[in-house]
């Protein structure tokens, strides 16, 4: 009898005060990361599945993170409208892909021969944003949890391209509207293209050139449709991870903490270093491909080729500006600011 009143009794006094620290195990927060990109991409393999491990063990597993590669959720062109709709809560952004929006500050990265890499790119444009672009991602309602650039695109072709001259007529792909005037600027036919579409794009024959990253284009596998690979290196696409505004608002606060400080910026540099470490390893993988198969090849353009195609594209530069003026933008203090940054970095802007 007595042992009933005491156990009770501790019941009664449990239910008033509450469970004792760790006596019950809360559900963990469920975290959707949507991959627009193959299972097998680059980035899935390097990057999203290994920060789903470091957030899943960083937060002792208070946060579960779900990864849905190829595209199932969304593909890469609705990511912003995704993620800020809680489709998903984080999501791969190319900022190509949104000129007109206020993104278009950060497709000042992607200027022609700006940025040669993922690395510097990061550091670059992470120092723009700090200054020009803080506001942007308030504007769109969603979080940045950090920008980066890919690595310098390359050409894949169905046919070889040795000199601009071979680009005359050649449907290439344009990743996003400013791209559009940098095809023309080369002789090509520019072709607005999202990039799960060009692997079918080229089969057909609709599209010739299709302009990504090495890394990348190994991961959908261009390589097979157009086997000759042009190093050219410029441009790249200024990118970036960003997170539900609502999903990170209800984040406690010591989570939130983690985010922004520590989980974030491992993401970013895991990206950032499966880009710089891909690109050489891409290159030899195509080349053994290519002597297995008997056709195909990696093309590296002479200094004198590439200053080829480098030269149409200065109007590029003063047309950022331009546009950046239209928009209300302080276009020439962004662009002096930008340069500012990349000689801090080593870079030397080639206008």
């Amino acid at each position: 009898m007595l042992k009933s009143i005491s156990t009770f009794a501790a019941l009664a006094t449990a239910l008033i005060l509450g469970p004792t620290p760790g006596a019950w195990a809360a559900e963990p927060i469920q975290l959707d990361l949507g991959n627009w990109t193959p299972s097998t991409h680059h980035l899935a393999v390097n990057a999203f599945e290994p920060w789903k491990k470091i957030v899943e063990q960083k937060t002792q597993g208070r946060v579960k993170v779900n990864v849905h590669h190829g595209g199932v959720l969304g593909t890469s062109k609705a990511t912003l409208n995704d993620v800020k709709g809680g489709v998903y809560h984080v999501g791969l952004m190319a900022s190509s892909y949104y000129y007109d929006t206020p993104l278009f500050k950060l497709t000042i990265g992607e200027l022609p021969f700006a940025v040669p890499g993922s690395a510097v790119g990061a550091k670059v444009m992470t120092e723009f944003v700090d200054k020009h672009a803080k506001d942007v991602f308030d504007k769109l309602n969603v979080k940045n949890m950090g920008v980066f650039g890919t690595d310098g695109y390359v050409m894949f072709s169905t046919k070889p391209i040795r000199r601009i001259e071979d680009l005359k007529g050649m449907k290439l792909r344009a990743a996003g509207k400013a791209w559009v005037q940098i095809g023309k600027d080369w002789g090509a036919v520019p072709t607005p293209m999202m990039t799960e579409e060009a692997y079918a794009a080229l089969e057909r024959g609709t599209l010739n050139v299709m302009q990504i990253s090495p890394t990348s284009g190994m991961g959908y596998k261009y390589h097979e449709p157009a086997p000759y690979v042009t190093q050219l290196g410029a441009p790249l696409i200024i990118a970036g991870m960003i997170m539900n505004k609502a999903f990170y608002d209800k984040l406690p606060a010591d989570l939130k903490k983690q985010f922004d400080e520590e989980l974030n910026p491992a993401l970013v540099n895991l990206i950032t270093e499966s880009y710089d470490k891909g690109a050489n390893g891409s290159y030899d993988k195509m080349r053994e491909i290519f002597k297995a198969k008997g056709k195909g090849e990696v093309i590296a353009l002479s200094p004198e080729e590439r200053a080829k195609f480098v030269k149409p594209t200065e109007p590029e530069w003063a047309a950022w500006v331009n546009e950046a003026n239209k928009r209300g933008y302080p276009g020439e203090a962004m662009m002096a600011d930008f340069k500012a940054i990349l000689k801090k970095h080593g870079l030397a802007p080639p206008f």
